[in-house]
C-alpha cells in the first residue's frame, strides 16, 4: 500500500505492477445483468417509430441511388453497344453491298443485328 500521503494509483508500487481485482462468478453475471438492461433501455428509448421510418427511408433512398446508378451504367452500357454495331455495319454493310446488293445486305443487317457483338 502507499502512504497515506500518497494518492493510490492504481499501481503496487512495491511490485510495480498493476493491482489485481478479481470478481466473484456472482458479480460478474450482476454486472452482465445491469448491462443488459441498460442496452435494452437505450435501445427502448432511441428507437421509436420516427428514428426506425428515418433509418429505414435512409436504406431505401441510398437502394434506389445504387440501383439508379447501376441502371444508368446498364443503360450506357446497351448505347455503346449498340454505337459499336451501328458503326460496324455501316463500315462493312458498304462493302457488302458493294459486293451482293441489297439481298447480301439484308442477309448481313440480320447477322449483325440478331447476335451478340461483332
Amino acid at each position: 500500500m502507499p502512504p497515506p500521503d500518497e494518492p493510490f494509483k492504481g499501481v503496487d508500487r512495491r511490485r510495480n505492477r498493476p493491482a489485481e481485482v478479481r470478481l466473484t462468478d456472482e458479480t460478474i453475471d450482476y454486472i452482465e445483468a445491469k448491462m443488459r438492461a441498460a442496452v435494452a433501455d437505450a435501445i427502448k428509448d432511441v428507437v421509436t417509430e420516427e428514428t426506425a421510418k428515418r433509418f429505414w427511408g435512409a436504406g431505401l433512398t441510398l437502394l434506389q441511388k445504387q440501383a439508379t446508378n447501376h441502371a444508368g451504367r446498364f443503360v450506357l452500357g446497351g448505347l455503346w453497344g449498340l454505337v459499336r454495331k451501328v458503326s460496324f455495319f455501316i463500315t462493312v454493310g458498304g462493302i457488302v453491298y458493294a459486293v451482293g446488293g441489297w439481298a447480301l445486305l439484308a442477309t448481313f443487317f440480320k447477322a449483325v443485328f440478331s447476335s451478340g457483338p461483332p
